[in-house]
């Protein structure tokens, strides 16, 4: 975790603090099912590398015809064998395997963590997403309100004779685009809550309640030392060192492709030969030689996997360096931004004031409030955005910077 953040005081859901969708959402995602499942397979198979080369029990049983000079006829030749086989080639390359499956693994677990974090970020994008969307339905709604009290002024001032009936239309055309704003702010409001309910498994329905948490200010972290830390500990690098790793053990094996196949099998033989009875020790040593040139093939196949994930490494680190770059700066922007936009809604709501104070003493029109209400509502809603996204550019750094 970062020390040196700035958390808003924004409201926050009730029932679901960040933290927990963060954590449910990692607990609900299929990419990091899918990967906690490749990394058990890696594991597996790197028990199955290290117990290759442990001997094997074999047992073999022959019956034959075999000829019998004393009646020129034949007899059985039955003869039954037990012992331990142990391939020479499992133990010559038993190293070279173990290190691939390890390598393998140890990536297939930092792919895994890396899932974890894009769960988490895109939990992060979701839970800020929803609560700006329940703001700004907030918003729209005060707008119907605001227009409400507009056209009722507007009546009485028809009425009274202090303006014409004009105003009265423009107030109802004002107040319908505040219901269509409204309704619009509504099915975003919607969405975003279905989207954040549906990545952490809650019902939506128990996100309709919020709840105030205190803001936090400090320091946001160095770039330099951000980049340092992320370059070192993201898992997504250290994956990608570790399938290095893996591929240069991969040429190893490939070289070894070259030796000739060796199995020896020892054991104890009993039976009957030429109808007397036999029994003893046994060896059985067998030897393939590979004609076919396939060695090099695989050398040039591995090295060229190795390239692979070399080059792939080094744009990993370009573009964690942009990520945690430019997540910083827009963390800073949108300081700035949150900052200004709040001055400019204050200007605003000062502003709606006094022209609404000017058209009840005759001093502005109806134009005027329409104009300064609709300048209001969208510096109100600026405001509100720039803060849940200022909020949710801190978040994603906690998020992304280990």
């Amino acid at each position: 975790m970062l020390a040196g953040v700035i958390l808003a005081a924004i409201p926050a859901f009730a029932t679901l603090s960040l933290t927990d969708a963060q954590e449910r959402a990692v607990a609900n995602s299929v990419d990091v099912q899918t990967a906690v499942a490749t990394a058990r397979q890696r594991e597996a198979e790197l028990t199955i590398a290290r117990r290759t080369g442990i001997p094997h029990v074999a047992a073999d049983y022959t019956l034959g015809p075999q000829a019998n000079a004393a009646n020129n006829g034949t007899i059985e030749q039955s003869l039954v064998s037990v012992g331990l086989g142990v391939s020479i080639n499992d133990l010559v390359a038993q190293n070279a395997d173990v290190r691939v499956a390890a390598a393998e693994l140890l990536a297939a677990q930092r792919n895994a963590d890396a899932a974890v974090v894009a769960a988490r970020e895109n939990a992060t994008r979701l839970y800020f997403t929803a609560l700006q969307t329940i703001a700004v339905e907030r918003v729209r709604a005060d707008a119907i309100a605001g227009a409400q009290r507009d056209r009722t002024a507007a009546q009485l001032r028809a009425r009274s004779g202090e303006s014409p009936q004009l105003d009265v239309v423009r107030a109802d055309v004002t107040l319908a685009q505040a219901y269509a704003d409204f309704a619009r702010a509504r099915a975003d409001r919607t969405d975003a809550v279905e989207s954040l309910a549906v990545a952490t498994a809650v019902d939506p329905a128990s996100l309709s309640t919020l709840n105030a948490s205190p803001a936090v200010v400090a320091n946001l972290p160095a770039q330099d030392r951000a980049v340092a830390r992320a370059l070192a500990l993201r898992p997504e690098v250290t994956a990608l060192l570790a399938t290095i790793e893996s591929r240069m053990a991969s040429i190893a094996v490939a070289r070894r492709l070259a030796f000739p196949t060796a199995t020896v099998q020892a054991g104890y033989q009993t039976g009957v030969d030429t109808g007397i009875p036999v029994h003893g020790p046994s060896v059985t040593a067998h030897v393939e030689i590979p004609l076919a040139a396939t060695v090099s093939p695989h050398v040039a196949a591995a090295q060229a996997q190795l390239a692979i994930a070399q080059a792939q490494l080094l744009a990993e680190r370009r573009t964690l360096t942009l990520e945690i770059a430019s997540a910083l700066r827009d963390a800073r922007a949108q300081e700035v931004a949150a900052t200004a936009a709040e001055r400019g809604r204050a200007e605003a709501q000062r502003a709606l004031a006094a022209v609404e104070i000017g058209y009840r003493e005759g001093a502005s029109s109806s134009l005027d409030v329409a104009e300064a209400r609709r300048t209001y509502e969208q510096a109100a809603v600026d405001a509100l955005v720039a803060e849940y996204k200022r909020a949710q550019a801190i978040a994603r750094i906690q998020v992304i910077v280990p």
